[in-house]
């Protein structure tokens, strides 16, 4: 009965176990299928949620239309003048007055000036001047240069002096449009008196308020990382080489920039390269397609339903001609560092950033010009031997010879069992002189023969650490030496990387300071 009983109570034990693992497992599976139809339930809302949003944008957008039919000689306005800017050659130009709405007489005035007729051309800008000053100038400035080059510097100098006067404070945002303008004038596209006159009155404005020039950090910021460690008595090695490198960097890329400045510029040239016309032309875009002043809001109300059907529902930020793209100083060092930049940008770039990139030059200088340590150390044996250009320490290294001396001084172990035997040997002969005993005269020549080995062990010992003494002695010479001639080489190195950080400094001096 009680085998009976035993394997009774182990099948309910394992029917136990097994019964708590399948409710282990189905806990698991409940909490994966938990997990799977929350994500299921979440994606199904969120799209739900996008779908409600898409029909409601629908509908809205259905409602604006609507009320967009009220505008329809502002909407052909816009039609004819992106006509007009895409290049259509348009004969006749009827166009109905919209009250209120520069864009009707400057497509006008830009209708004109495509055909030639610069005078007419004058009196419709200045007739959509009066209604909205500071989007028609813009028009009329864009318009200008995606045109000719001719039209942009006739046009183009005094409207960008009247919007643009000169550039904010370098962590200030700048617009769309100010962007543009600063383009043109930058560029050389308004004439060589704009670009001067941007540039003049923003280093007064800047002298006038206090504002530091943004520093050139891809030129002359030290460098994250990358550079070759220097040895570790002297880490200062390779940062004072990364320096004169980087210096000598910085005065190729000022003379490239100079020289480009220098050289006499087709008129060609001066017109907007293909990056920037195409940001010319998509802000020109966004102006015309703002719409009239009661027109505008229903127009960008339209645009973001449109862009949320397009979206599958989700939320879109739409660009506008006078939205912010980014900050002063960053757009600065772009232009200035980017090697696809049109020449006069980068002139332009440079002399505003003229006094940042002098300061990052001497700090420059001044890595490359920093002093080595006046001696190094050299660790052996437990003595550390300053090293210098001169040579060694000789008292450090007296005692570091001392030392390896000491190492390798045999123990004197075999010397002493060598006098040992040989006084055994001549007891034990006198011993057996006297006796003449066999057994005394046996143990006389082991004596004998030990003393012998003695010796000869004593001898190999002493020639061991002799040898050992040299050895140690010709390495200690060759690292003290080595360590000599790389402390005068670093030295060299040294004053080799400080004298050319110090001409290219002169020379930028000289290229930033004409």
């Amino acid at each position: 009965m009680s085998w009976t009983d035993y394997s009774q109570n182990v099948r309910i034990r394992d029917l136990e176990e097994n019964l708590s693992s399948a409710h282990s497992q189905m806990a698991r599976e409940r909490s994966r299928m938990r997990s799977e139809l929350g994500r299921l339930r979440g994606n199904l809302e969120q799209r739900l949620d996008r779908v409600s949003a898409t029909l409601d944008a629908f509908i809205e957008l259905s409602d604006l239309r609507v009320t967009l039919g009220m505008f329809d000689g502002a909407a052909i306005a816009r039609h004819r003048t992106l006509q007009l800017l895409d290049g259509a050659a348009l004969g006749t130009l009827e166009l109905d007055d919209v009250p209120g709405y520069w864009l009707v007489p400057a497509a006008r005035g830009l209708h004109s000036l495509l055909n030639g007729d610069l005078s007419r051309a004058r009196l419709r800008f200045d007739e959509a001047t009066r209604i909205d000053a500071a989007r028609a100038r813009t028009f009329v400035a864009l318009a200008a240069a995606l045109t000719s080059a001719e039209n942009a510097r006739t046009l183009g100098e005094d409207v960008a002096a009247d919007l643009l006067p000169h550039l904010p404070s370098p962590d200030a945002g700048l617009t769309r449009g100010q962007r543009a303008l600063w383009l043109l004038s930058a560029d050389g596209s308004f004439g060589d008196h704009a670009r001067e006159r941007l540039l003049l009155s923003t280093l007064r404005h800047w002298s006038t308020e206090g504002f530091q020039a943004p520093t050139v950090d891809a030129w002359t910021a030290p460098a994250s990382g990358g550079t070759r460690p220097g040895p570790k008595d002297d880490p200062t090695i390779a940062q004072r080489a990364e320096a004169a490198r980087r210096m000598r960097e910085l005065r190729e890329r000022i003379t490239t920039i100079t020289t480009l400045g220098g050289e006499e510029t087709p008129t060609e040239v001066l017109a907007p390269d293909p990056d920037s016309a195409a940001f010319l032309q998509q802000t020109l875009r966004l102006l015309v397609e703002e719409g009239s002043p009661e027109e505008a809001p229903l127009l960008a109300e339209a645009s973001r339903l449109r862009a949320v059907i397009e979206g599958s529902g989700q939320e879109v930020t739409l660009p506008s001609w006078d939205e912010t793209v980014e900050k002063v100083d960053t757009l600065l060092q772009r232009d200035l560092t980017t090697e696809q930049s049109p020449p006069h940008r980068r002139t332009f770039a440079l002399v505003l950033q003229r006094s940042a990139v002098l300061e990052g030059a001497q700090a420059l200088v001044t890595r490359a010009c920093a002093p080595p340590p006046e001696k190094t150390d050299l660790a052996t044996r437990g003595v550390t031997i300053p090293i210098t250009a001169a040579g060694a320490d000789q008292g450090r290294l007296e005692e570091a010879r001392r030392r390896i001396e000491a190492h390798t001084t045999p123990n004197g172990n075999a010397r002493t069992m060598l006098w040992a035997a040989v006084a055994t040997a001549g007891v034990l002969l006198m011993i057996s002189l006297l006796t003449t005993h066999g057994v005394l005269w046996l143990l006389t020549v082991l004596s004998a023969g030990g003393a012998a080995m003695a010796y000869r062990t004593s001898t190999r010992e002493q020639g061991e650490a002799e040898r050992a003494r040299e050895r140690e002695g010709r390495m200690l010479r060759e690292r003290v030496d080595k360590a000599v001639e790389d402390r005068r080489r670093a030295l060299a190195e040294a004053e080799e990387h400080a004298a050319s950080a110090r001409e290219d400094l002169r020379e930028v001096q000289r290229m930033l300071n004409p």
